[in-house]
């Protein structure tokens, strides 16, 4: 079973190394307008955010106006780490603890959470740092295949229904299988009634077209961090191609 603490761990860590080797100015190619500087300000605020939510179990505002103190990006983000870490591990997984997705509200979910939004931030500094907006950086390597195998499950557990709720819906009108090569991971996602997001079958693929990939490159492009060309189509392409085309994530 994959320890999602201690992998957002080491991936933070990661993510601390690269904050400090990373001009602070330079460009975010996944996200328009952003540096390295204001990217380690977005994932260390949301540290301190998650945070504050484990340790009381409710809903808490994001911080706004956050100072930095006078030291290395690198090192402010690898505190704001810590202290998550911390209040991960003085609360049950199990405690009932709030969350912003229609899943089961319990404090577990922000260690899963964070692993994946330090994973994908981890990826926009790595394409920073090569001005390569459409490749897999090679310190992603680091990281577990089956870290990204769970990547593609929350999109599909918790992001499909954010972003419904949110009024972006799911491009599903028929079947769509996943399956992960590497891995042998496997989801189905399957139409439901109007204004609800698609069921999810986990252990098979198959649909009018199925998605093939690695784990990695499946979830990269779930988040729009590799174009949907990286992945192998299998069936229609019209119906891979509009999944593909419509917002999953954030």
């Amino acid at each position: 079973m994959l320890d999602h603490l201690t992998e957002f761990e080491k991936a933070a860590a990661l993510l601390a190394v690269a904050f400090d080797e990373i001009d602070p100015a330079a460009p975010v190619p996944a996200c328009p307008g952003w540096a390295i500087a204001d990217l380690a300000l977005h994932i260390g605020a949301g540290q301190r955010w998650a945070a504050s939510i484990v340790l009381s179990g409710v809903e808490q505002r994001r911080p706004e106006g956050v100072l930095r103190a006078a030291i290395s990006w690198g090192d402010w983000y690898a505190g704001t780490t810590a202290a998550l870490a911390a209040a991960l591990r003085a609360v049950d997984p199990a405690e009932p603890c709030w969350n912003f997705a229609p899943v089961e509200q319990r404090a577990g979910f922000w260690s899963r959470r964070r692993l994946h939004e330090t994973v994908i931030h981890l990826v926009d500094a790595g394409q920073a740092a090569a001005a390569a907006p459409g490749s897999v950086p090679t310190g992603l390597a680091a990281v577990p295949a089956a870290v990204f195998a769970d990547g593609v499950a929350e999109v599909f557990e918790v992001f499909l229904p954010r972003m419904l709720a949110r009024g972006a819906a799911p491009a599903v009108t028929e079947e769509i299988g996943v399956r992960a090569t590497d891995t042998g991971h496997e989801w189905t996602l399957t139409p439901s009634g109007q204004g609800l997001p698609p069921q999810i079958r986990s252990g098979v693929a198959t649909g009018a077209a199925v998605l093939e990939g690695s784990a990695v490159v499946l979830d990269l492009c779930l988040w729009k961090r590799l174009p949907a060309a990286a992945l192998t189509v299998r069936g229609e392409a019209r119906a891979a191609a509009a999944f593909l085309g419509a917002e999953a994530t954030p």
